[in-house]
């Protein structure tokens, strides 16, 4: 310390000689460097207002294009969506439109004067007046499009033959918009269209305004190229009479459909951009020039105090060199920081370390250190200096929390060096301070996790072992020591082998050294009597660290009693199921083969010389028929809906076209009881859809079918559908059958679903069924992802209304195959002479054959019969025939087995094989055509199915033979 002392005397005076001379070089600095950084900040200034000159002029044009750009998609939607038959039908469709129509109106008020709709028939326009009322004009005499002019925007639906005209209003807009955009009071804001300049006055362009020719000629031409740019030169506001050299920057766009040519022009007077920059320069440059003065009288006064503080260095340096000694054995430590306080405990100095350890600055932790020590733990360390200072301790450490200026509780470690005086009296201390934070974090973490350990071992009702690596039992955590052989105690210290009983010892150890060898968890299943009885055990063993095992057993006999008797009862189920599937096979077939010859039989009976009584017994005979045929398919459908075996069948169809189809059948019903049949087809359905076209229909026939049943004389009944899309390319559809028929009581509506449930159960009802259709119903609904929903008023009324889940399709996708449709057109009686086909019938049940003849008959054909798969065979293989109906079920062999084989046979050109069976579930039907049938056809069978059977094979055969 001397030396220094002796060193800063010796530079007192060369310090002393050059402050003069440095003085006055750093003031020519000063002022030299204060020129040059007007400039530069000038330049700045100039630079700064040209970017936001530029990002300005083109964010106003870019939010003019885009705000205007929103109308016409607004009105493109708008068009799309108008309907030509609006004023031709309900008052509802009307006030929807109008209501559109104003909505549109008032989101564009301040660029459009009016809109103009043309109707096919008639057209309406609509405004506002002075007063900003909503004006409607609808006339009714021939429509033409207006003039054509800029402020027209044209669109036109040539599918619906409807148009709209926009009139708008471009300076009201421009000057708008133009509005909401502020450059300061030097700034002006113009507008470039069609070739001129305008200004804006009260928000609406003016002329008056112009720039320096050298300039805007430029400005015009990359205008005209579509390119924004940034210029210098005069502007002058003939408005006010004012001119001056300005920053030009402008940014041309567009508004389609309008073909304007337009640009965004923003100026700036250059010299008031920078005039405020000399005024505020020159008092900095004051300030500085006194902030300057004021550092040489400081520095002056500082060299002279320097050398009257050098006397008194000297006399603290030995306590310098000490306090100096004494940090430097302090920071041996870890991470810490230095601090001192006197005999009042008082901290008098802080090293700067300390910003890095808990984040405040050096005079804010002397100050405030002990706001930053938690209230608790600041008392214990107070009782702990004081019980040091008592007992004369020369030093002492105490861990505690410190909070960090981020907030963060950081664990410490201080030990201090206590002083005394020689009279013994406390004077002072110098402490550090070390981070221990890390070590601590890692000790609890280690401490919480083993009580997490213990915690969870304890609470498990598991059967918990610890064992050392070589089986010697350590620790166990049980609950119940029932389930044990003997107490766990005794175990204890003893190892598996010795312990356990065989062979439970032996497999236990080998599961030990699998895990041992593998590190992977092993398990086990034993059974053992323990004391509670015969258990069984599911048994973990895994490493619990590198020199212990684990065992953690589980009694499981419950779970293992469950499983066997889950695994019977699903034997049982599929056995049961398995048998109700060939209950339901068996009874289709049984009863569907007498329904075959029973209602083939009355076809052919209605095309004889009947008096008019036998053809109403004839019509009653064939009505039961096709009753108990709708009965059997209801039961079928249903079974197989319970028993999940119902898929869906998607296709692509006319949806319109198809839901008409469906309301002709009812004609004849509707017309016998005077019954009203309306429809409607609500927005947003789509020409073509893809769904189960066939489960659809079932739903509607079951549906409507219902709503004239119950429907009295001179009802209503009506149908409602409309589309929602959702996700682009699907909708939902949404059907509403209304009807003015009996209505159901409230009570009985939740279980109308049920199945075989009616309203009236009654032997007396009124009207029949099996009370399956709405059942059946609510199920394809819900296998189409929708929901049936009930409501109805007894003697009012019922309206059941339902949605289904397709894809809207853009154009028809035809799917070529065999089509079995019934022609209404096609007269089929001595049809031979038209169609000549050679037929071969296979067909094993007399009833069937009988009739079968003498259809065949009617048909004008003389078949070849064969009675089982085998018989079909041989006659194939030794004739030629055009076509064979093949029954499926016979005996000896099968169709679908003599099928493959006739398909097989050599020198046998192909020949069109017909399906005949009662069997009508869909899996029979893909069955038959997956071996190679051509169709399929189930009984009971309809005249006319037969018939147009034939006529398509034997057209599909001359078309052949015409390729050939």
């Amino acid at each position: 310390m001397k030396n220094i002392q002796s060193k800063f005397s010796k530079n007192y005076n060369n310090s002393y000689r050059w402050f003069v001379v440095t003085g006055i070089l750093v003031l020519i600095l000063t002022l030299f460097l204060a020129t040059n950084f007007f400039y530069a900040l000038k330049e700045s200034q100039l630079e700064a207002r040209r970017q936001f000159l530029n990002k300005q002029v083109e964010l106003a044009a870019k939010d003019i294009q885009n705000r205007f750009s929103s109308t016409y998609d607004d009105l493109v939607f708008f068009v799309n969506n108008l309907e030509p038959w609006t004023y031709e039908r309900d008052d509802d469709e009307q006030i929807a439109f109008e209501m559109r129509s104003r909505r549109i109106f008032n989101n564009h008020r301040n660029i459009l004067d009016s809109l103009i709709v043309i109707f096919p028939s008639q057209s309406v326009s609509f405004s506002f007046d002075e007063k900003n009322n909503f004006i409607k004009q609808l006339s009714y005499s021939e429509t033409k499009l207006p003039i054509q002019k800029e402020n027209h925007i044209f669109l036109e639906n040539q599918s619906k033959g409807v148009k709209i005209v926009g009139v708008v209003n471009i300076d009201r807009f421009l000057g708008d918009e133009l509005g909401n955009y502020y450059l300061g009071m030097s700034g002006e804001k113009l507008l470039f269209k069609n070739g001129e300049l305008y200004g804006l006055t009260d928000y609406l362009p003016t002329r008056g305004f112009m720039i320096s020719p050298l300039s805007f000629e430029p400005i015009k031409k990359d205008i005209k190229n579509g390119l924004k740019g940034g210029y210098s030169g005069v502007f002058v506001n003939e408005v006010e009479g004012t001119s001056y050299e300005s920053i030009i920057y402008q940014y041309p766009f567009s508004l389609f459909p309008l073909e304007i040519p337009l640009a965004v022009i923003f100026i700036q007077d250059k010299n008031e951009a920078t005039s405020k920059i000399f005024g505020t320069y020159i008092y900095l440059l004051i300030g500085l020039m006194f902030l300057l003065l004021m550092v040489i009288l400081i520095l002056y006064r500082f060299i002279r105090n320097a050398q009257e503080s050098n006397d008194l260095l000297e006399e603290k340096s030995e306590k310098i060199e000490e306090l100096f000694r004494q940090q430097s054995l302090l920071l041996q430590e870890s991470r810490g920081f230095i601090y001192f306080q006197d005999a009042n405990r008082k901290m008098v100095r802080v090293s700067s370390e300390v910003k890095e350890v808990l984040g405040y600055e050096s005079d804010d932790f002397v100050n405030n250190f002990p706001k930053y020590i938690p209230e608790d733990q600041l008392k214990v360390l107070i009782d702990r200096i004081d019980e040091a200072i008592v007992n004369h301790k020369e030093s002492f450490s105490f861990e505690f929390d410190f909070k960090s200026s981020s907030g963060e509780m950081i664990r410490s470690r201080a030990f201090e060096k206590l002083f005394y005086s020689e009279m013994g009296e406390f004077t002072g201390n110098v402490g550090i301070c070390t981070d221990i934070n890390e070590r601590y974090i890692s000790e609890q973490e280690l401490l919480k996790s083993n009580n997490r350990l213990i915690a969870v071992l304890r609470s498990l009702p598991d059967i918990i072992f610890i064992y050392s690596s070589e089986g010697i039992f350590l620790e166990y955590y049980i609950q119940d020591e029932s389930f044990l052989l003997k107490p766990a105690q005794t175990s204890l210290g003893k190892s598996i082998m010795d312990d356990l009983p065989n062979p439970l010892n032996q497999q236990i150890m080998e599961g030990f050294e699998k895990v041992k060898s593998t590190g992977k968890i092993v398990t086990l299943d034993f059974e053992i009597e323990s004391q509670a009885g015969k258990k069984i055990f599911e048994t973990r063993l895994f490493k619990l660290d590198e020199d212990r095992m684990i065992s953690i057993s589980r009694d499981v006999t419950g779970q293992k009693l469950w499983e066997k008797g889950l695994q019977e009862a699903m034997e049982a189920a599929e056995l049961a199921n398995r048998a109700k599937s060939e209950f339901l096979a068996n009874m289709s077939h049984e009863i569907r083969t007498p329904m075959n010859g029973l209602l083939g039989i009355i076809g052919l009976l209605e095309k004889t010389n009947l008096n008019t009584k036998q053809s109403e017994y004839l019509q009653v005979i064939k009505d039961s028929g096709q009753s108990l045929s709708f009965i059997i398919n209801d039961v079928l459908d249903y079974s197989k809906i319970e028993s999940g075996m119902m898929h869906l069948e998607s296709s692509v169809f006319h949806f319109k076209e198809a839901l008409e189809k469906i309301l002709k059948i009812f004609s004849g019903m509707v017309q016998a009881k005077n019954i009203k049949l309306s429809y409607q087809f609500g927005p947003l359905l789509p020409e073509f859809i893809e769904l189960d076209k066939e489960k659809l229909g079932q739903i509607l026939f079951n549906l409507i079918g219902n709503a004239i049943k119950f429907t009295p004389s001179n009802g209503e009944i009506h149908l409602y559908v409309y589309g929602e899309s959702f996700m682009e390319e699907n909708i939902i559809v949404h059907f509403s059958v209304k009807d003015t028929g009996i209505g159901i009581p409230e009570s009985k509506i939740k279980t109308l679903t049920e199945p075989f449930v009616q309203v009236d159960g009654s032997n007396t009802r009124e009207f029949t069924g099996t009370g399956l259709g709405l059942a059946i119903s609510n199920k394809l609904i819900e296998l189409m992802g929708g929901e049936l929903r009930i409501e109805s008023e007894e003697n009012k009324g019922s309206v059941f209304s339902f949605n289904v889940f397709g894809k809207i399709y853009i154009q028809e996708e035809k799917v070529l195959g065999y089509n079995s449709a019934v022609e209404e057109s096609f007269v089929w009686e001595k049809m031979q002479k038209k169609y000549p086909l050679r037929i071969l019938l296979v067909e094993d049940n007399e009833t069937n054959l009988k009739f079968m003849q003498m259809l065949m008959k009617e048909l004008g054909y003389k078949i070849t019969l064969a009675k089982n798969g085998l018989e079909a065979i041989d006659t194939v293989a030794n004739h030629d025939f055009d076509l064979i109906f093949m029954d499926i079920q016979m005996p000896k062999l099968n169709g679908l087995e003599a099928t493959k084989i006739i398909r097989n046979l050599e020198n046998k050109l192909y020949i069109p094989i017909i399906g005949l069976s009662a069997n009508a579930f869909q899996e029979d039907i893909n069955e038959a055509i997956s071996i190679g049938m051509d169709g399929y056809l189930s009984k009971p069978i309809q005249v006319k199915d037969i018939a147009l059977t034939i006529k398509k094979i034997y057209e599909l055969k001359t078309k052949k033979e015409a390729n050939q």
